[in-house]
């Protein structure tokens, strides 16, 4: 296997933060990337030359400055390690039991607030709306670890813009899937979904 094979590559965990953060600005350039990964100038050239020759970038000049941007290739290799880093990042099934206990009266507690409706639980709804509505928890709680974790490193609001900007392409990516649903969908995923780009929005303007 080369150094230049794009599964070896990715295993480094700075390619794989350039890659996602380029994903991320659209078009870039070297220098910028270099700092977002925290790398020197000399090793980013040669993180994004390897990712040149596995057809994952390319370049473009505007007069003399050189741009960075991903193929469309790229794009999917970006998606997909969106996808994994979504699915390491999930709680074991247990710990998300206990949580559901531990807020079951909150739970009940925010029901009664707003008009004594009893919130639809995820197992009351076909497979459907409960695959949406399980990928609409899974992107909100992304949303919110990082945004915490911008707040903590002490980002500025330019970088957790640049940061979080990137997830309203998943919430209209969701709210197309709801569009196209052969089948009705339940209020509480449609809710979910409006409290989680409201979320995003919140965070986006703060």
């Amino acid at each position: 296997m080369s150094d230049e094979n794009p599964e070896k590559l990715f295993l480094q965990e700075k390619p794989t933060r350039a890659l996602l953060f380029i994903g991320s600005m659209g078009k870039t350039y070297a220098s910028v990337i270099s700092k977002e990964i925290d790398s020197t100038f000399a090793h980013t050239t040669r993180i994004l030359a390897k990712m040149e020759q596995c057809g994952l970038i390319r370049f473009t000049f505007e007069g003399r400055i050189k741009f960075v941007e991903l193929t469309e290739y790229g794009r999917e290799v970006e998606a997909a390690l969106k996808e994994f880093s979504d699915l390491i990042e999930e709680e074991p099934s247990k710990n998300k039991k206990e949580e559901s206990r531990d807020t079951g009266l909150e739970g009940e507690k925010a029901a009664e607030e707003e008009g004594g409706k009893e919130p639809e639980k995820a197992e009351d709804l076909d497979s459907l709306n409960a695959e949406i509505l399980e990928k609409i928890q899974k992107l909100r709680n992304k949303i919110e670890r990082i945004h915490r974790d911008a707040i903590e490193q002490g980002d500025s609001k330019d970088t957790i813009s640049r940061k979080l900007g990137p997830y309203s392409r998943d919430i209209k990516k969701l709210q197309n899937q709801i569009e196209r649903a052969e089948s009705p969908i339940s209020e509480t995923v449609t809710l979910a979904l409006e409290k989680s780009e409201e979320l995003l929005e919140t965070y986006l303007r703060s």
